[in-house]
């Protein structure tokens, strides 16, 4: 062979060196760079991260590795031909050709049936983490059978499917919302604080707003859907942030605007089901012989005749809120129709409000929605054109709903709807005394919200 073949056959060696070296590469790189699901604080065992290092490389070799997830007590590594289990010594390895039945067995657990026999589950750490297991291993399956691959993208997808992920995972839930605490509040420090009277004590306390009525997940949503984990809280957030406009427009003018008047009657239904009044007072009913008298009123507003009310009545959720055990969940839930179920009411009243005089603003409370129902003899529901809302919206403003069906006679029920005016134009001291005593204070569940700085012991 002459220099010019010898140099050429060279060239080839060190290309088929390349390539094979290229390959090679690409098998360790995707054994060591997987897509690793972490759904606890603790991460992977060492004994099961061992053992996915030991075997990924030469899994990667035979199977597309797909991701690896971390379950309630174990891992699973996931390709594109089957489930490995680290933790389990007498089942490493599950193809999805094997797998018969695949089924929901409960909040947090998967059962995979192996050739109708044998019945192997999973438990994962929340609802969601099974609803997308179960959605990406029949996923899996159907490609597997029709010789399809699958990739990391097709997972992907259905990780990603929902974009209102419930994050992060612990999270501080304000019953009463800060930017509506800071109207009755004082700057301290750089720091704002209200000055509160708890019933039954004989001194004032201040509270920084940041904690104040705060609490872990309190509005959560147990839901194999990712939108609903934190819709309560979704929702909270929406109508804070357009809670300032309100303030603004009264401060303004000298009536309510359209727009104002709409957020107004979102508001006071949202801020009504946060405290803790309505929360026990839903929670009383519920465990009481009026359960599904006051569900069938609350979801009734969702239908126009009784069929419908019966139709709707055979649907999952309905069946899930009336039948389920009573969880902070399931209050939510309830809550949130009957958020809905006041503000349907709520649409047909009319609205004023009031201003108060200087130097003596209006106070609030841990249940600032003062909701009367007073209902008329023999109706069912929480309305009829008798019932009135007081509403403080800063210390400076006051919302009052009411009727004007209403046969009963009032100060406040003879004003014009829309209208802005100045306590002082209304009544006298002694009426809106009254007022702040019958309709706020008395109104408190626990706690009196006083609006200026309080250091004082009676």
């Amino acid at each position: 062979m002459g220099e010019g073949g010898f140099f050429v056959w060279h060239i080839l060696i060190i290309i088929i060196t390349l390539d094979e070296e290229c390959r090679i590469l690409k098998i360790i790189y995707k054994a060591l760079t997987y897509n690793f699901y972490q759904r606890k604080d603790e991460s992977i065992s060492k004994n099961q991260l061992d053992w996915i290092h030991a075997n990924i490389e030469s899994i990667s070799t035979k199977e597309n590795v797909l991701f690896v997830f971390q379950a309630e007590h174990e891992v699973l590594l996931f390709t594109d031909s089957g489930i490995y289990f680290p933790n389990r010594p007498y089942i490493r390895r599950i193809t999805y050709d094997e797998i018969s039945t695949l089924k929901i067995a409960g909040d947090f657990y998967l059962e995979l049936m192996i050739n109708k026999s044998e019945i192997y589950t999973i438990l994962f750490v929340d609802s969601i983490d099974k609803a997308k297991i179960f959605q990406i291993i029949n996923l899996l399956r159907q490609n597997n059978k029709i010789n399809k691959n699958s990739s990391f993208e097709d997972v992907q997808e259905i990780f990603e499917k929902f974009t209102c992920i419930k994050y992060p995972l612990n999270q501080m839930q304000h019953k009463i919302p800060q930017v509506y605490l800071k109207q009755f509040g004082y700057l301290e420090n750089n720091q704002w604080k209200v000055s509160i009277i708890q019933k039954g004590e004989k001194f004032s306390r201040q509270k920084s707003i940041g904690s104040f009525t705060a609490e872990t997940n309190i509005f959560d949503i147990e839901s194999e859907d990712d939108r609903l984990p934190r819709i309560f809280e979704s929702l909270n957030a929406d109508l804070e942030n357009l809670y300032p406009k309100i303030l603004k427009d009264v401060s303004e003018n000298d009536e309510v605007s359209d727009e104002s008047w709409s957020i107004l009657i979102q508001l006071a239904p949202n801020l009504m089901i946060r405290s803790d009044f309505w929360r026990d007072f839903v929670r009383d009913v519920i465990n009481s012989d009026n359960k599904e008298t006051f569900i069938d009123i609350t979801f009734s507003i969702h239908t126009n005749s009784i069929d419908e009310l019966r139709e709707l009545k055979e649907q999952e959720f309905y069946k899930a809120i009336k039948k389920s055990e009573l969880t902070n969940s399931i209050i939510n839930r309830i809550l949130l129709h009957f958020s809905n179920y006041v503000f349907h009411h709520l649409r047909s009243f009319n609205i004023i409000v009031l201003k108060a005089p200087e130097g003596k603003e209006f106070f609030t409370s841990d249940n600032p929605i003062n909701f009367k129902a007073n209902q008329l003899e023999g109706k069912l529901g929480l309305f009829s054109v008798d019932t009135e809302i007081y509403f403080p919206l800063s210390k400076h403003y006051l919302a009052y709903f009411y009727h004007s069906n209403s046969k009963k006679k009032s100060l406040l029920r003879q004003l014009d709807n829309r209208k802005i005016y100045n306590i002082d134009d209304i009544m006298n001291d002694e009426q809106y005394d009254e007022l702040i005593k019958n309709e706020i204070v008395n109104n408190s569940n626990a706690l009196l919200i006083v609006p200026f700085k309080m250091v004082y012991r009676f």
